[in-house]
This record gives C-alpha cells, structure tokens and sequence, in this order.
C-alpha cells in the first residue's frame, strides 16, 4: 500500500485519459437509481473579473443524500478531457458520506469538447472555471436543500488546478465566505503569494510528472502564513489520474503516465473525508 512521502500541516494540469462521458453519460450512469436524489440543473453564470464565462448556462448534475437536508456540498470538476465516469464516482462517494454533490460541465456551454492538447489549453483556463465554480456556489446558495455556508470544491487534474486557483485571495475579497474548503488531485497549486484563507488540501503522486503537482505544492506549501489552512500528501512511485479505478491498466498520455494505485487511492478518499468533515461539516453555521 502506497503511503504518503510528505505530511504537511499548515495552519493555515493535468488531463484525464478515459473517454468524455458528457453530461448525458453523467446523467446515465446516474440513472439506475435515478430518483428526486438526482437531477441536472442550469447554473447562471456570474460575471467574475477576469473570467471568461460560457454564452449559455452551465450544465450540471446534482446529487443529495436521503433526507429533507440542508446538506454540505461539494462541487465536482472535471479534467481537461470533459465529464468522465470519475465525476460519477466521486459524487456517489460523497453522497454516501453525507455530502450533496454538483458535477459541474465547464465544456459544453462553451462548446468545447477538450482542452488536453497545449495549443487547446487555452480556450478554457483555470481562471475561466474558477468563474465557473463561484457561479456554482452563488447558484447552490439559492436552494433550499442546500446549506449554503457549507460549500466546497473538489477537482481532478485540469479541475484540481481549478480547484487551487479559486483559493486566491482575490476571490476571497469578491466572495468572502462563499467557499468552506477546497481538494486539489494532482493540479498545480500555484503562487503561495497569490493565495486567501480558504482551506485547501492537495494531494499528488511523486511520480507524475504533468505539471510536477507534487513538486509544486510542496513549494507553495513552504510560502504560506499561519493563517492560511493547507495540507499536502504525496504518494512515492504514484502517477497521474491515480484516484481512478476504470484506470486499472498503465495509459500514456501526451507523453506520460496515469494508472489507478488502489493504496494511495485509499488512503486519500481517508483523508479528504476528514478534511471536509473539519472543514465544511463541522464548519459553525452563520447567524
């Protein structure tokens, strides 16, 4: 069982390499317990300076426990490969958790269909979709099933960077209180200085090497204050996309390596249980 290389505590891109799914696979894989537990919405895109928001609505699939709620929610994002069968995984995982879950399609309002490819990365950044996410969250807020001082973020590679990117403190001072926390796998995590006060776990390989998510979080881990929560855990000889298990088998893409690793897989759905538990669970209510 793979176990983390680096523990660290403060006090304070990655691309999928499965087929798109799209929001209609999302919605069928949903289907065999299809019930008033799971629905597809439309979230209003909010205009966030500097991010470019889609034409239409954004799409998306919601996901609640049993019971009337409120519930702590997390939103789900994508890789640079669009909606896959990991989304679908990860909103089960945390339904059974007790949390409400929206997988959030940040492609087909803008007619992408991926943004993998270098010369495509730039049709849709981490900036853009970090619109994309406190759109979600105002939107979320509205609901009443919904507990809105209770809203986190979870991404996967390209979603994952997305994730670390909506932690900045510029969005702090747009939206304070807006998000509870926030789970990068294997996205960058970018300038420790550019960084608010929203918690923000991440989690890596040592062995990837896409953008190097270990490298890079160790480092903006070592810039932060006191008062800005964050933990990383990296998995010596662990790839890319390793949370996922329809990745059983070695892939290569654009150069390099993802495989599923059951062990580190395990011990990060322990860990990011437990993050969302103190962070957004546990969270006091306002007011």
């Amino acid at each position: 069982m793979a176990v983390p290389a680096t523990i660290r505590y403060r006090i304070g891109m990655a691309r999928p390499w499965i087929r798109q799914v799209g929001l209609v696979g999302v919605l069928v894989a949903f289907a065999s317990g299809a019930s008033a537990g799971r629905q597809n919405v439309d979230v209003p895109a909010q205009h966030v300076p500097a991010s470019r928001p889609p034409d239409g609505k954004l799409t998306a699939v919601l996901v609640t426990p049993d019971g009337p709620g409120p519930f702590p929610t997390v939103i789900v994002l994508h890789g640079c490969g669009g909606l896959s069968s990991n989304q679908t995984l990860w909103a089960t995982r945390l339904r059974d958790w007790g949390y409400a879950a929206l997988v959030l399609d940040s492609f087909t309002a803008r007619g992408v269909r991926s943004v993998c490819a270098p010369s495509m990365q730039p049709l849709v950044t981490p900036r853009d979709r970090a619109g994309d996410v406190l759109s979600a969250a105002v939107y979320l807020r509205t609901l009443p099933v919904i507990d809105g001082a209770r809203i986190a973020v979870l991404g996967n590679s390209h979603g994952g960077a997305t994730a670390a990117f909506v932690t900045r403190r510029e969005y702090d001072r747009l939206y304070p209180g807006l998000l509870a926390a926030s789970v990068d796998y294997y996205g960058g995590c970018g300038r420790a200085d550019d960084h608010g006060t929203v918690p923000l776990l991440a989690l890596a390989g040592e062995a990837d090497d896409w953008g190097s998510p270990a490298k890079s979080c160790r480092a903006f881990g070592g810039g932060l204050k006191p008062d800005q929560p964050f933990e990383v855990y990296t998995y010596p000889g662990v790839v890319h996309a390793f949370d996922n298990p329809a990745g059983s088998a070695l892939s290569i893409n654009e150069g390099h390596k993802m495989q599923y690793d059951y062990g580190a897989a395990t011990d990060s759905f322990e860990r990011v249980r437990a993050f969302l538990d103190k962070w957004v669970r546990n969270k006091p209510s306002r007011g």
